[in-house]
């Protein structure tokens, strides 16, 4: 990205106005376009979720440079979101081809096998991210993934560990919370359960899942009015 007066793409990109940042490529284009262009144009556009557009402007970008594992790897991503497993793997495969110590790539790549249903290749790939980068938030999602993989594995002790292992990493992130507190439950340890999703829900009041999770924690203790409150405020957020 080049400095300019504050209006282009690029500034809009970085202030995080990524409509506004689109709205100014696509202003722009007059059919010269080089990689740069495209690709921050396919990122925006998926951080906005607008994947299919997305994956349009990244194919774009790797025309012009195949050789950019980044473009690659957010291809991936566009394609995950889009349940397109087989598509994403693909292009992670490409991704390291190129850089192969990029765990952000290994990370994307288990996500793409745990849509298509390859849990223990998941585990393996999200393993392989933590060792390149065991803390921080790659560190962090790589543990919380390798977790709910484990539990498509019904191996919940497992997948416990990870959750904690993400939550020393950053204690306020809600998803390995509600995940840990999904696997007490499938443990039948209901109260320690509930523990995990009042937390999730004390960091982050509006979390729906959370308050769906609590519900159904509370019924297997037979605390059923508070089981109702918690159903109550999940409908109330949108989720039924």
């Amino acid at each position: 990205m080049t400095e300019d007066d504050g209006s282009s793409g690029e500034s809009l990109y970085l202030r995080g106005d990524y409509e506004e940042a689109v709205a100014a490529w696509e202003r722009s284009e007059n059919g010269t376009e080089g990689f740069e262009h495209h690709y921050w144009k396919g990122v925006a556009l998926r951080k906005l979720g607008r994947n299919e557009e997305a994956v349009c402007a990244l194919e774009k970008a790797l025309s012009l440079n195949p050789e950019s594992a980044d473009a690659w790897r957010n291809h991936a991503v566009a394609l995950n979101q889009l349940d397109r497993g087989a598509d994403a793997l693909k292009s992670c495969q490409k991704a390291l081809a190129i850089d192969p110590d990029n765990p952000r790539t290994w990370i994307v790549r288990g996500f793409a096998l745990h849509i298509l249903g390859r849990f223990e290749e998941a585990v393996e790939s999200y393993a392989r991210a933590i060792e390149l980068n065991p803390l921080g938030p790659d560190g962090r999602r790589a543990w919380n993934n390798r977790g709910a993989a484990l539990d498509n594995l019904h191996r919940h002790e497992e997948a416990i560990e990870s959750y904690e292992e993400a939550i020393m990493i950053d204690p306020f992130d809600i998803y390995p919370w509600n995940n840990k507190g999904v696997s007490l439950s499938a443990l039948g340890r209901q109260e320690a359960a509930v523990v995990c999703f009042r937390k999730a829900i004390e960091i982050d009041p509006e979390y729906a899942v959370a308050w769906k999770n609590l519900a159904v924690a509370y019924r297997s203790l037979h605390r059923d009015q508070e089981a109702e409150e918690a159903a109550r405020i999940a409908r109330d957020l949108g989720l039924s």
